[in-house]
């Protein structure tokens, strides 16, 4: 029994983790909040320091929303969990066509249009073929959503610096703050290279 209440406790704990650099930053924890803040900036908010100036009342909300589910889900798991039991073991040929069709009303319900249920449609299959083939999806989704955040600051930062690259990397390697998340980037993009693992091999015997 410990053994499944401490992973699930851990899962449950990570949601509101995954909020906090989501809320404050723009910047999403996981999958979920990639997804959170495509529908966040569908309805014209923009998550980040901004949303809890420009309107507080969003921000508090959703906090409020976070701090009741987590009480709703206590008493939900205590009182419902033959219920919930029996809702897993049905059988797939019942769950896929009604995730299938709320996806679809979902889908056509944002703008009314059926273009939107192909693209829905769509994607899903390219997610079955990533998923089939082994490739990750919740970086697929973070590149998605984070793809226009970051052309945006690109062109805000080269601007700011007159299209000169040389002054725009100085400014990164003389602000301390940005000279250590361009070191964490690089860390973490080294980190996945062979040359890395081999490294890791020789010093420790085995790779970390």
């Amino acid at each position: 029994m410990e053994g499944l209440v401490a992973p699930e406790t851990a899962n449950n704990a990570a949601v509101g983790g995954a909020f906090i650099p989501m809320m404050t930053l723009g910047i999403p924890g996981d999958a979920v909040t990639a997804i959170m803040i495509g529908a966040l900036f569908i309805h014209g908010l923009n998550p980040g320091p901004m949303l809890m100036i420009d309107q507080p009342d969003m921000f508090w909300f959703i906090v409020g929303a976070l701090f009741t589910a987590n009480i709703f889900m206590l008493i939900f798991g205590l009182t419902g969990i033959k219920i919930f039991t029996k809702i897993v073991e049905m059988p797939r040929s019942v769950i896929i066509p009604l995730i299938l069709l709320l996806s679809v009303v979902g889908a056509y319900a944002v703008n009314n249009s059926i273009t939107d249920i192909y693209w829905m449609l769509g994607f899903g299959v390219f997610g079955y073929f990533m998923r089939h083939y082994g490739y990750p999806l919740g970086p697929v989704i973070l590149g998605v959503i984070l793809s226009r955040l970051l052309d945006d600051n690109w062109r805000r930062a080269i601007i700011s610096e007159r299209e000169d690259l040389g002054r725009f990397f100085e400014g990164i390697l003389t602000s301390p703050l940005s000279l250590v998340l361009f070191a964490a980037v690089i860390l973490i993009f080294v980190s996945q290279t062979p040359v890395w693992t081999g490294i890791q091999t020789r010093l420790f015997g085995k790779a970390l």
